[in-house]
């Protein structure tokens, strides 16, 4: 099973690759796309941050 960072990655590759096909298919426009996956990139990057403080947080 995928956890932390791994889950992370595979999550970017599954959006970044939905948002290049999709517009390919006539679903979505890339304008529309490459923002969501622009934003959903920003999303999982805080979430590390926040994961990655905790961790840090209780060592000390």
């Amino acid at each position: 099973m995928f956890t932390g960072w791994r889950l992370s990655v595979l999550g970017l590759v599954i959006v970044g690759t939905t948002a290049i096909v999709a517009p390919l298919f006539k679903l979505m426009e890339f304008g529309k796309t490459i923002p969501l996956f622009i934003l959903f990139a920003l999303f999982i990057g805080c979430m590390e941050l926040l994961e990655w403080n905790k961790r840090r947080n209780r060592r000390r």
